[in-house]
């Protein structure tokens, strides 16, 4: 797997190169480190272009051998510096595909979910628009280190979870990890009505009805977790030994409540690939979760 990372000397981008560098093997993967450097003025009066570009040089240099050292000796040798004109957000895009990336890595600054939603970020931006899938690194919580690693799958039978799939799998994780694959399906009753005024509503009719809908209700929660089961059971370890749990109400709602309730490390999401204005003023299940999830998010979009 060609693994692009995207670096500027944060703790954030060197903690995503640090944690994903342990899931990955020299002998079958590549690594390369992507940097915009901003542009630097040297305000002496003796400065000149070639001092710039030599300060310029130095900073690309330093930055990347910071990040280098994170990564397995072995891996590091072979991996491959790229400098860029182009902005952050866009330049990481661009190269990934000009490299032929199969993943982009960045991490997160941990902006508040308010601040995620009005103000962006480099890491949001770039899930947004890449073709490329896309790891988002939030450093490992405290209370997870020495514990195995927990993976939450969302699964929703689209292609963009499936990719999303295909590219975790691809991962050298620990034996141990948990795996959780988790679907959800809509609630039987939408809206919020008191509970007090749908027993009063209530007739003889009604009851029946509502009986037998229950009953296709509960049947189609356990069929879609025999094909969940099934579709799993065809996946590599650890993902074949998954967990599985079906949920019912929103979508990134119940993914978020079962990566807190699992204390889930990494979510794995599909994204359905929808118009930049769909997602600003409507939101997606992905969305949601990369902007609120306490943990790391690779999210991929379907072909």
């Amino acid at each position: 797997m060609k693994v692009l990372f995207a670096v500027d000397g944060s703790p954030g981008s060197l903690a995503a190169v640090r944690q994903t560098g342990q899931w990955l093997q020299a002998d079958r993967d590549e690594a390369a480190f992507y940097f915009a450097p901003p542009e630097l003025i040297v305000r002496h009066a003796a400065a000149t272009e070639e001092m710039q570009e030599r300060a310029r040089t130095a900073l690309c240099a330093t930055i990347f051998n910071e990040a280098r050292v994170l990564l397995p000796p072995a891996l590091a040798a072979k991996a491959v510096n790229i400098v860029a004109e182009h902005t952050a957000a866009e330049g990481v895009v661009i190269e990934a595909q000009k490299w032929n990336a199969d993943l982009i890595v960045v991490g997160a600054r941990g902006l508040s979910t308010l601040e995620h939603i009005f103000l962006g970020s480099v890491s949001n931006a770039i899930a947004q628009s890449s073709p490329v899938p896309v790891l988002v690194v939030r450093p490992q919580a405290q209370h997870r280190v020495g514990q195995p690693l927990c993976v939450v799958y969302a699964y929703d039978g689209s292609a963009g979870s499936t990719a999303a799939l295909a590219v975790a799998e691809k991962f050298s994780l620990p034996a141990a990890t948990h795996v959780v694959a988790l679907t959800v399906i809509e609630a039987l009753t939408a809206g919020e009505i008191p509970q007090w005024l749908l027993t009063k509503a209530r007739d003889a009719d009604t009851e029946a009805m509502s009986a037998t809908w229950l009953r296709e209700h509960e049947a189609e929660k356990r069929q879609a977790c025999d094909q969940l089961g099934e579709f799993m059971g065809k996946q590599p370890a650890p993902f074949s030994g998954a967990e599985v749990v079906c949920a019912e109400g929103h979508a990134a709602q119940e993914v978020l409540r079962v990566v807190q309730e699992k204390q889930g490390d990494l979510v794995v999401i599909g994204t359905h690939g929808k118009s930049l204005l769909e997602r600003i003023f409507i939101g997606s299940t992905s969305s949601k979760v990369l902007n609120q999830a306490p943990c790391s998010v690779l999210i991929a979009r379907g072909k």
